[in-house]
């Protein structure tokens, strides 16, 4: 059965999602991402047929509640028309909950469908890291987008998501795809795997982020805990040092493995991130008001800026923007998800690609960013008992 027999409106929208996945940030149209639209629309035709909810994905409900309360609570700390800014990002928390709701309907345990959607993720990943190398050599300086508010990057693959980190962890989940599939007795170490496996390590060495290389040896280390293959595994983790080590600076300073000016930068960021979560810390300063927080706690800061609405830690964004409730509220959450899913080869890729993702989310504000918030919801989603 090909996709297109597939396609209606109880899959048209993953489809879509995964079509668009590999354009990134290059597509937005001011606020709007086109990415969180065809969620959005799932979310709604989801709530609108009232599709089963599976109780894995409802242990993520309470902290979507906590959210919502805490961006109502601040409502009286700021007292400002800006908090509507923080509601936009709670809608796409919520839509994306129930996003994994609407991926499930799709799956519900069919091993065919499973199999489709982990060979999309596959190909995106692999479709990112092609768009990654076109613009390392038509584009390698992306110094004119500072003004649009992106970072300043020269001779890094950052690909469609003009960020670096965050193509390389979506580098980072493909990876741990490509390498199952490689090192797995049953398929055999087929060319294919091996190519798409080789193609994505060096895509990710050439991002030059330190926490997607991270990230990578994160996911690694599950993959060797849980299948036991240790002598492939490490060469690879080898191979990408090596690499890393090799790897052209052109007395670029910026892409330097053990540059230091980012690391001041990031603990400067945890330090006002600390500050701000001292300010409200039992319900904290309302999902997600960090833009708002920085303008009343910190100093001026623009709201075009891609830094504003976030911190280099996903775990103390969570923490100053829903306090201790919020934070306590999801890992339970986190805790109860995983004591529910069942373990097999699915499970490996989702564990593997969270606590990958976990790592990165400690120097990086990775964790709800939407593309990556969408590729854990799918695999969520096929992981998930019926």
């Amino acid at each position: 059965m090909g996709i297109t027999k597939r396609l209606n409106w109880q899959s048209i929208f993953i489809f879509l999602f995964l079509i668009i996945f590999p354009f990134g940030q290059v597509i937005r149209i001011g606020l709007l991402q086109p990415i969180d639209l065809i969620v959005g629309l799932a979310a709604i035709y989801t709530i609108i047929k009232r599709l089963e909810t599976p109780k894995a994905i409802k242990y993520l409900a309470p902290f979507v509640i906590v959210a919502g309360f805490t961006w109502f609570f601040s409502i009286f700390i700021f007292k400002q028309v800006s908090v509507l800014y923080g509601l936009l990002y709670l809608f796409r928390l919520a839509a994306y909950y129930y996003f994994g709701i609407y991926v499930w309907n799709f799956v519900k345990d069919k091993a065919d469908k499973i199999k489709l959607l982990l060979d999309s993720l596959l190909a995106v990943s692999v479709f990112a890291g092609i768009f990654g190398w076109i613009q390392f050599f038509t584009v390698p300086d992306i110094k004119p987008f500072f003004k649009m508010g992106w970072d300043m990057h020269l001779f890094r693959l950052v690909g469609t998501f003009l960020d670096p980190a965050f193509l390389g962890l979506i580098l980072v989940f493909g990876l741990i795809l490509s390498i199952h599939r490689w090192i797995d007795n049953r398929n055999g170490k087929n060319i294919s795997n091996v190519l798409i496996t080789a193609f994505l390590l060096i895509s990710l060495a050439f991002t030059y982020s330190r926490a997607s290389y991270l990230a990578f040896i994160t996911g690694i280390v599950v993959i060797i805990f849980l299948t036991k293959r240790l002598k492939k595994l490490i060469l690879l983790v080898a191979l990408l040092v090596l690499i890393a080590f090799l790897l052209p600076t052109a007395k670029n300073h910026s892409i330097e493995l053990f540059r230091t000016f980012s690391a001041l930068s990031r603990i400067d960021n945890y330090k006002t991130t600390l500050q701000i979560f001292s300010k409200s810390p039992v319900f904290g300063i309302g999902y997600n008001n960090m833009c708002i927080a920085y303008q009343k706690y910190i100093g001026e800061q623009s709201f075009s800026s891609h830094a504003c609405s976030g911190s280099d830690s996903s775990l103390l964004m969570i923490l100053a923007t829903t306090g201790v409730t919020g934070f306590m509220i999801f890992i339970f959450s986190i805790i109860n998800i995983g004591l529910s899913l069942r373990r097999n080869t699915n499970f490996l890729f989702l564990s593997s690609s969270f606590l990958a993702m976990l790592t990165h989310s400690l120097f990086c504000n990775s964790m709800f960013y939407p593309w990556i918030l969408g590729y854990l919801i799918i695999l969520l989603a096929v992981n998930v008992k019926r």
